[in-house]
């Protein structure tokens, strides 16, 4: 008898339950013909719990329609289903939706399922598998009944692809304030996990207002150099997800990224953000491959930070300045106690030597509060490693600040595991560790195209001191959260001309906005362009042969202009407030 099956579940590891109750179908006298993707739904009748993960299967059987039913309570019975209350989370639901064409209704059992019409959970996974299906009493197909649904969209069909996955995570709406900056989150789908955090090796927690990518990125090479296997995890990206996760330099593969994500899914209980499913999608995967250390950059702030969620050996703080006021301000004092959040009990602590005095007292307060140590760059190291600053001649001055930086929380956390750390090895490989996107030079149509990251006033100064005497184009894109006013008066005041434009992350600023902050002297060698590709065209054209054009001000413009010049769209997650 061909049989049509319901399973869902949305309690403990959901894709687990489900491929177990398969398995014991199967072994049982239910022999799986076809099987659906999985479905995510968000819960009926009481809202207040996990959605639900759902697919419909086809199955052969010989078994009479009251031993599928025994059948069905002892698959449910060994996945401890249980049920508090009524309409309550379970481990395990399965339904009998169709028994050949029989027609059943009995006081316990009746098939075809009596509330078939009005599931899209349900009739969404049927038609995928069984199109031309019919109802043994309205003849309808289960395609029919789903296009009769007045209220749909509460079901979606999880990737099964990388492609699929990343069309996924675009979708993912911004995190809520009062969800994103908790941990609670987080820290529970990793108790589901198995705590990977704690089983991928000594951890080099990394934050700061500028210079922390960069660091992290030359921390992590240098320790991999020395042979050791080494985690990285660094936010945001350039062209895609992948960049973010990476062992021994190696991004994470299509296959393992969607393995890890379908992993943190099942268990997640509560919807994480997207930043929260890849730091969650990170600490599993280094602790899968055991890697012997973890190098992971905070996102935003520090304490409350997802990242946050592991134990750093080694919390490193480039510099503090203000940023993102709005969320962790208003002032220095109150961001630098966000940043000295990532300091925990025992640590060895680096910070930077532009640390402001009263960042550094708060910092000293949390550092003798967990009884950890402080440490300040190794200078010895512009000495002491042979041809450092030949290494980063044209890379920008401010890297070689951060290799000194990068070089010393290694040393640091290699001292933490006991192991030996060579600095000469590591320097080696530190400038080819550099991320895309920060003071990255090519030529294009006979002018220098420059292409830099920096998004905070620190960062623009240090960045224009490499054009004194040579002032460039420039074309910019700000974030919405930045300190616009300051930005675009200091690349106006430097540049031949500037081209303001927007990017193509939902929380870029108005162009025509930041125009009208300039003074109206200023405002006279500034142009508008609404694309980053068309803003790059119109820099090119008004910068002589042989000039420079600087793209500045915000990670995502670098983003769309080095993807839009490989004929690609940068993802922009939405991950962060506006």
């Amino acid at each position: 008898m061909k049989i049509y099956l319901s399973l869902g579940s949305n309690l403990g590891d959901r894709l687990k339950n489900i491929e177990r109750a398969l398995s014991l179908l199967g072994s049982g006298g239910c022999r799986i013909i076809k099987r659906s993707g999985v479905y995510e739904t968000v819960p009926l009748y009481y809202l207040e719990q996990p959605s639900f993960f759902n697919l419909a299967a086809v199955c052969e059987t010989a078994l009479s329609p009251g031993e599928l039913i025994s059948l069905i309570s002892r698959i449910e019975k060994s996945l401890k289903r249980r049920r508090l209350f009524k309409n309550g989370p379970r481990t395990a639901d399965i339904d009998i939706l169709f028994y050949g064409n029989k027609i059943i209704n009995l006081p316990d059992l009746q098939i075809p399922h009596p509330r078939l019409a009005e599931r899209e959970f349900v009739l969404a996974p049927l038609s995928e598998i069984s199109p031309n299906l019919r109802h043994p009493v309205s003849g309808f197909s289960p395609a029919k009944m789903l296009s009769s649904l007045k209220d749909r969209g509460e079901v979606q069909r999880l990737p099964e692809t990388y492609c699929e996955l990343e069309a996924w995570l675009k979708k993912l709406p911004p995190p809520a304030a009062q969800k994103h900056y908790s941990l609670e989150g987080i820290k529970s789908s990793l108790s589901r996990l198995g705590n990977p955090q704690k089983l991928m090796g000594k951890v080099l927690h990394m934050a700061g207002s500028t210079g922390k990518t960069s660091s992290a990125c030359m921390s992590a090479s240098a320790l991999w150099a020395g042979g050791y296997k080494t985690g990285l995890y660094t936010s945001p990206h350039i062209y895609g997800p992948r960049e973010r996760i990476r062992i021994n330099g190696r991004k994470i593969s299509e296959k393992d990224f969607l393995k890890c994500f379908l992993k943190v899914k099942s268990v997640s209980a509560g919807e994480l953000s997207f930043f929260e499913t890849v730091t969650a999608m990170a600490f599993l995967y280094f602790a899968l491959k055991k890697t012997r250390f973890a190098v992971i950059e905070a996102g935003l702030g520090g304490g409350l930070d997802a990242t946050n969620a592991a134990d750093g050996a080694v919390a490193a703080i480039t510099s503090i300045s203000e940023e993102h006021i709005d969320l962790l301000g208003p002032n220095i004092k109150n961001i630098a106690e966000h940043k000295a959040g990532i300091i925990k009990k025992g640590a060895a602590v680096l910070i930077g030597v532009q640390t402001p005095p009263v960042a550094t007292r708060v910092i000293e307060r949390f550092v003798k509060a967990a009884g950890a140590k402080i440490h300040r760059p190794c200078e010895n190291f512009l000495t002491a490693v042979r041809g450092i600053k030949d290494i980063f001649a044209g890379a920008g001055a401010f890297q070689l600040s951060n290799a000194v930086f990068a070089l010393s929380a290694a040393k640091l956390a290699a001292n933490k595991a006991g192991l030996k750390f060579h600095p000469n090895i590591a320097a080696k490989v530190l400038r080819r560790a550099l991320p895309p996107g920060r003071f990255e030079r090519f030529k294009l149509d006979g002018r220098i195209i420059v292409v830099d990251g920096a998004h905070n006033p620190e960062e623009i100064e240090a960045l224009l001191k490499e054009f004194i005497g040579n002032p460039p184009v420039c074309v910019a894109a700000f974030m919405s959260d930045k300190a616009l006013a300051s930005l675009a008066v200091k690349l106006a005041g430097a540049a031949s001309k500037l081209i303001l434009t927007s990017s193509l992350s939902y929380r870029s600023a108005n162009p025509k906005i930041i125009k009208k902050l300039l003074s109206p002297k200023m405002r006279r060698k500034v142009e508008v362009e609404n694309s980053p590709m068309k803003a790059l065209s119109a820099a090119i054209a008004c910068a002589p042969e042989g000039g420079t054009v600087l793209v500045t001000g915000s990670l995502y413009l670098a983003g769309d202009i080095l993807a839009g010049l490989k004929g690609l769209k940068a993802f922009h997650p939405r991950e962060m407030l506006v």
